[in-house]
């Protein structure tokens, strides 16, 4: 049934939702009184520049006496919405991201729709403007879920944007996704906005720069690129890119996080994280900034979702809090922001390097800010980008065999190891070579010591120029050709 309903899907947004068959990216007309619009890389609010600060929430539904209603989660220790949303007001927030693609869509949709209005007129009480995160609207029964939610709440100002998808390059169930197929996707997505919302904006939640595999965020029809960016060796990159590549439309950061328990990673890192963070995604040219999330999640499957939340388990407030306030005055420049040391090798990776350029297929000219993925036998990956020559150079403890690149508006390849050779620059190195030699094979990104990238309070990294140690073990990938999609 899935892959009918994405064909009838797909069938529509083709005849309906796109005027040609190539890529149209022109924004939508959405500039009414009391709602956001955007203006150029920035959000606008009855004339002047909204920023959005941002904090993600998570309710659930509950039926009391037969009514149905929308409560915090069971973790929050909270006794209503109005209390949560008050405190998160206090804090120094003005706006909530609210996950409501964790909740089940209830049999009678229009309580369903009228709990939910409630839920964000109680928000705008507290001066909070809304984004709502809601399921993927890829099958029959939810594309009619969000088209009557859509206009359920087509009035409500408060409510500024919807995110329809959660990172896509996690939770898209198609093994394999078309670039143009996501795009006829999204220009349905836009369709269904221009007809039962016009007023309020959308976005996609893209995960790490991967997504231009196949979500590609520069050619996708949204309102505003929503960016997720985690781990603080990751975020300098990660953040740069997005600012480097979506150029025509807001980009803002969604969800960021430094998780701390006061034990294993101290309360005053997570402070410094929020602080840094923060600074980096207004030098970039972020037109908004989010964190993830409002409490700690004592049952979250790993240490990262555990301990995000800024009120800990005691329901008592972590230090990063008493430096929200302070943000708005917070005066960054941002015509002159540096380009991360770890740009081109993220994570330190210092054993191997691959050397190859990317350029257009038929006219040759180099490709900047193509993104090289790579991954080892054991699946442990690792990215760079080219430069503006189109050069690029990987990084990594161990030998890649398998490997994906793409570059915005361009197409994907995949391929595994043929005839790359690795060589050593020292032959005596490679006499004493073994396998078990090579140094953190098996480091993955969570392992690594971010730390210092805190402690010295700065914006780059500083990596050891050398880059990788005494084996020197390099490889030459060549020329790979990609090709421009069609317009």
């Amino acid at each position: 049934m899935r892959k009918l309903s994405l064909f009838v899907l797909l069938l529509c947004a083709l005849l309906c939702g796109c005027k040609h068959a190539g890529i149209d990216r022109s924004p939508r007309s959405t500039r009414s009184p009391g709602f956001v619009y955007v203006q150029d890389r920035q959000f606008m609010l009855d004339g002047k520049t909204w920023f959005p600060l941002t904090l993600n929430y998570k309710p659930i539904v509950a039926t009391t006496n037969g009514t149905l209603r929308i409560i915090p989660a069971y973790y929050y220790q909270s006794p209503s919405l109005a209390h949560d949303f008050q405190h998160i007001a206090d804090m120094g927030f003005n706006c909530v991201r609210i996950c409501l693609d964790i909740i089940p869509e209830e049999k009678d949709f229009g309580a369903l729709y009228h709990a939910i209005g409630q839920m964000t007129d109680t928000a705008e009480l507290y001066q909070l403007k809304v984004m709502l995160l809601i399921k993927r609207p890829l099958e029959d029964n939810l594309i009619r879920y969000t088209e009557g939610l859509l206009q359920h709440l087509a009035d409500k100002s408060n409510l500024w944007a919807y995110d329809f998808f959660n990172e896509p390059l996690y939770f898209d169930e198609a093994e394999l996704r078309d670039k143009m197929e996501a795009y006829q996707i999204v220009c349905r997505w836009r369709e269904m906005m221009d007809n039962y919302a016009p007023h309020q904006l959308f976005t996609i939640g893209f995960a790490e720069p991967i997504e231009v595999f196949e979500w590609d965020p520069t050619i996708l029809p949204v309102d505003f690129v929503e960016v997720h960016t985690y781990h603080p060796l990751r975020v300098p990159s990660e953040m740069r890119w997005y600012s480097n590549n979506c150029i025509d439309r807001p980009w803002m950061v969604g969800e960021t996080a430094l998780p701390a328990d006061n034990d294993s990673v101290s309360y005053e890192y997570q402070r410094q994280f929020l602080l840094q963070s923060y600074t980096l995604a207004r030098q970039y040219h972020a037109a908004g900034y989010g964190w993830w999330e409002y409490h700690e999640c004592p049952d979250g499957v790993n240490f990262e979702a555990q301990f995000t939340g800024l009120v800990n388990q005691n329901n008592e407030d972590k230090p990063a809090v008493l430096e929200l306030p302070t943000l708005k005055d917070k005066t960054i420049p941002t015509d002159n922001y540096q380009v991360p040391s770890n740009y081109y090798n993220m994570l330190g990776y210092n054993n191997i390097i691959l050397k190859g350029r990317v350029v257009e297929s038929k006219s040759g000219q180099s490709i900047k800010d193509a993104v090289v993925r790579g991954w080892t036998k054991n699946w442990i990956g690792m990215n760079t980008y080219t430069d503006e020559n189109g050069n690029f150079t990987l990084y990594s403890n161990d030998f890649n065999v398998h490997f994906e690149i793409s570059a915005p508006g361009m197409n994907t390849i995949k391929f595994d190891r043929s005839n790359i050779q690795y060589h050593f620059a020292d032959a005596e190195a490679e006499k004493k070579w073994t396998f078990e030699t090579l140094p953190n094979r098996h480091l993955e990104y969570q392992s690594i010591d971010y730390k210092p990238f805190l402690e010295t309070d700065s914006l780059t990294l500083d990596f050891n120029p050398t880059f990788f140690n005494q084996y020197k073990i390099e490889g030459e990938m060549g020329v790979v050709r990609i090709s421009k999609l069609a317009n």
